[in-house]
């Protein structure tokens, strides 16, 4: 049987262990979970032909599956979520005899993804010599979350392709900056390769994977969102965004 080409599926990596928040992709927020939340985000985007979740928890496949993903049973032992993306995409093409052209990997813990990032990420990696695409959001020079280092910064060249990202603010002298937004688009091709790439000295020194993918010679294109993310790391971040959904600013 001659396997269908596919041009683009949706994965959202979601396990259910993490140091700050155990458990955080099944936690409410208002009458669902976070979870659903990233699932009807990804079908809303309209840009995915098909949207999977790679987890290693039951409970949180069968909320994904109830918000319209299907699920697939990953090792939990995977160092990140590119692997567990890349295993759930193999088990998904097994099963169907399907081949994906494109893939988007969408945080399994940022319920309130705007459609239009998805959709400006489907639009990057379909450009000529396209392999790998994220997003950064343009950050006025007073805004004081560039000294923070969970904020990741990035610098690119004057082709839009990343030279660099950093917890550290970046660049270091003063003024306007780009925030890292933590969605990508890759190639069928270059997520396969990705996942057999060892870590790397500068990777491992900023807590980036993203810069192992720049050590070993990839390029990384990157587009502009003016959107805001949401993520869940920490328990009060699920209180934050409960009273912005509870004041209207969030739907």
């Amino acid at each position: 049987m001659e396997t269908t080409r596919v041009p683009l599926v949706g994965i959202i990596p979601a396990r259910i262990g993490s140091t700050r928040f155990p458990a955080k992709p099944l936690a409410l927020l208002g009458e669902k979970s976070v979870i659903a939340r990233v699932v009807e985000r990804a079908l809303e985007a309209g840009v995915c032909h098909h949207v999977l979740v790679a987890t290693d928890d039951e409970r949180i496949a069968e909320q994904a599956q109830k918000a319209g993903a299907e699920a697939f049973m990953t090792d939990p032992q995977f160092a990140n979520g590119t692997l567990r993306s890349h295993d759930a995409l193999k088990q998904w093409e097994t099963l169907h005899n399907m081949e994906a052209d494109a893939v988007l990997n969408i945080q399994g813990d940022e319920p309130f993804v705007h459609p239009e990032q998805l959709q400006k990420l489907a639009q990057l990696i379909r450009l000529p010599g396209a392999s790998i695409a994220t997003l950064a959001r343009p950050k006025e020079a007073e805004n004081p979350e560039r000294t923070n280092p969970n904020r990741v910064k990035v610098v690119c060249d004057l082709n839009g392709r990343a030279l660099y990202f950093s917890r550290a603010a970046l660049p270091s002298s003063p003024g306007s900056w780009f925030e890292h937004v933590g969605l990508y688009a890759f190639t069928r091709g270059a997520l396969e390769a990705l996942s057999f790439l060892h870590p790397s000295p500068l990777e491992k020194r900023e807590r980036l994977e993203q810069l192992r993918w720049l050590e070993h010679g990839w390029h990384i294109h990157v587009g502009n969102t003016s959107h805001a993310t949401y993520s869940v790391d920490t328990p009060e971040d699920l209180a934050h965004l409960e009273a912005l959904l509870n004041s209207g600013e969030l739907t």
